[in-house]
C-alpha cells in the first residue's frame, strides 16, 4: 500500500475509533457515569452522532482538503429522489405488516426521531459514509474489505440485543450482511439520501406496529422486510447497470480508482 493511501486509511480509522469510543470520554469525564446513564437514550445518542458527524469532517478534511457534503453522498439535489423511492420501496413492509397487525401502526415522535434521526441518517452517516464511504473512495480500499471491515463494527453495534450465545452469532451475522448491502445501495445510488431514508422507514414501521425487538426477527417479519429489500435491490441493480456502477471490476478488494 502507499504511503498517501496508507495515511488516508490510518486517518479515517482514528477518527472513527475516536468517535466510537469517545462514550468512553463522555460518561467517566464530561458528564459522569450517572448522568450519562439516566438520561433517555435519545440525548446520550445523539451527542454520539454529532461527535461522530464532527470526527468524518474531520478525516474528510484531513484526506481531501474540504468540508464538502458531497464528500458523504449529500448532495442536496438528490434529497428528493431518495426520499421517493425509499418510501414507494418500504410500502410493501408496511403493507405485510398492516395485514399481519391490524393495521396497528401507532408511531410517536420518539420512534420518528430514532427511526429516521439516530438510525436512517445516523448510522447510515457514521457508517455507510463515513467509514466505508471514505475507506472505499478515498483510501483505496476495495469494496469487499471496505464493506467487511465497517459491518464488522456495525454487527458488533448490535450485540446489545443478544440474550444468548446464539442470538448473538445470528444477530451479529444478520447485521454484518445489512451493512454490506446497504453499502451497495450507497455505492449504486452514488448517494446516501435514499439508503437514510429506507433505513429510517424500515425501522419506523417496525417499531410503529410493536414487532419484535430482535433485529433477525420471526418468519412473518422477515418476509415483510425483504419484501421491501428485493423491490429496492431490483431497481437499484438497474439504476447501476444504467449509470455504469454495476461493474464492481477492479474495485472489489483494491479501488485502484481511489
Amino acid at each position: 500500500m502507499k504511503k498517501p493511501i496508507f495515511y488516508k486509511s490510518l486517518i479515517i480509522i482514528v477518527c472513527f475509533l475516536a468517535y466510537r469510543y469517545s462514550k468512553y470520554l463522555y460518561a467517566y469525564i464530561v458528564f459522569g457515569t450517572e448522568k450519562w446513564t439516566s438520561w433517555p437514550t435519545a440525548i446520550p445518542s445523539t451527542i454520539m452522532l454529532l461527535t461522530g458527524m464532527i470526527m468524518a469532517f474531520l478525516a474528510n478534511y484531513l484526506i481531501n482538503r474540504n468540508f464538502s457534503l458531497n464528500s458523504f453522498g449529500l448532495a442536496p439535489d438528490k434529497f428528493f429522489t431518495g426520499l421517493m423511492a425509499a418510501t414507494i420501496f418500504s410500502l410493501p413492509m408496511f403493507l405485510c405488516l398492516g395485514i399481519a397487525y391490524n393495521f396497528n401502526f401507532q408511531p410517536t415522535l420518539e420512534i420518528l426521531y430514532r427511526g429516521f434521526v439516530l438510525a436512517g441518517f445516523g448510522e447510515e452517516f457514521i457508517y455507510r459514509a463515513f467509514l466505508f464511504g471514505l475507506l472505499f473512495y478515498y483510501a483505496g480500499w476495495g469494496f469487499l474489505s471496505a464493506g467487511i471491515f465497517t459491518g464488522l463494527f456495525f454487527g458488533a453495534g448490535h450485540l446489545y440485543q443478544a440474550d444468548n450465545l446464539g442470538s448473538a452469532i445470528a444477530i451479529f451475522l444478520f447485521t454484518t450482511g445489512v451493512s454490506i448491502g446497504f453499502g451497495w445501495f450507497y455505492y449504486a445510488w452514488k448517494s446516501l439520501w435514499m439508503v437514510a431514508f429506507l433505513h429510517g422507514f424500515m425501522d419506523v414501521i417496525w417499531d410503529s406496529f410493536q414487532v419484535e425487538t430482535n433485529v433477525t426477527g420471526s418468519l412473518l417479519v422477515n418476509v415483510a422486510r425483504f419484501t421491501t429489500l428485493i423491490f429496492a435491490i431490483v431497481y437499484s441493480i438497474k439504476l447501476a447497470r444504467n449509470n455504469g456502477r454495476f461493474d464492481l471490476k477492479g474495485k472489489l478488494w483494491v479501488n485502484k480508482a481511489s
